[in-house]
This record gives structure tokens, sequence and C-alpha cells, in this order.
């Protein structure tokens, strides 16, 4: 939508480009595409923060989230026999990547509003890089 000069930008990609700026997108003081915690020490965070709602094996059941095994470099919104909530769903267009999970779980509900996850505080900042390392090794 424009008003002459200005672009306005509405739905789920104004969202998305709200919570990145939010949550510092995801960026890392490493290279794009550099992952620079330690795994682990993140396989700790994982069992702390996200195992009463996900697995992470091969082929492993989902629970109030989906199974994580593979995530980064998957298509969001894509784990099989797992049913997102519709916001999730409306709004996952893109393919997980270490930062784009990263700000995720930074602020999930600010990311997607709506989505299951939006009840999760987020990890602490200490902690992120290390569980996105973990994750990663986990395909």
């Amino acid at each position: 939508m424009s008003n002459g000069r200005l672009r306005v930008l509405a739905g789920p990609a104004a969202t998305m480009i709200l919570a990145l700026s939010i949550c510092g997108g995801g960026e890392s003081e490493s290279a794009p595409g550099t992952i620079k915690g330690d795994a682990t020490r993140g396989a700790a965070v994982f069992v702390r923060q996200c195992a009463l709602c996900h697995t992470i094996t091969k082929d492993g059941q989902n629970r109030f989230g989906p199974n994580l095994f593979g995530v980064i470099d998957r298509k969001a919104a894509s784990a099989t026999a797992y049913t997102y909530s519709d916001a999730f769903r409306k709004t996952a267009n893109w393919t997980w990547s270490a930062e784009s999970i990263a700000s995720f779980i930074r602020a999930p509900g600010m990311m997607i509003p709506g989505t299951r996850m939006g009840v999760f505080q987020g990890v602490a900042d200490t902690d992120l890089d290390d569980l996105v390392a973990y994750l990663a090794q986990q395909k």
C-alpha cells in the first residue's frame, strides 16, 4: 500500500521484518553462516530449555512442539506429522538457518504472533549460540 511517498508493509512480511529488527536479526559477531557456539554446552541448554516440548532424534516423536532433528536447512512448518498453529503455518515461508532460528528462539511470539511457542520466554543470550550450535549438529 502506498500513500504517495511512504510505502507501508502489512501482513506476515511486515511482522517478520519487525521481529527481526527488534530481535537483532539473529546476527552474531561471527561471519554469516558461521556457528560460534559450543554444541556440548548447547546440549545441556536443550535439555534444560527445550526437551519438555521437543525431541531431537532421527524419526523422534513430536511433543507439544515438533521434532527438531535436522531443523537447520529445513523448510519452516514442515516437520512430519506435526500440526502447526494457523499463525505459524501461514507465516512460515522460509528455510531455517542458524540466524533465523536464533531470532525465533529469542522472541518467538514477536516473530510470529499467535504461535504456540509464544508462551516461551526465550533462551538467555549467553546460551543462544551454544543451543544453535547443538541444533546445527543434529542432522
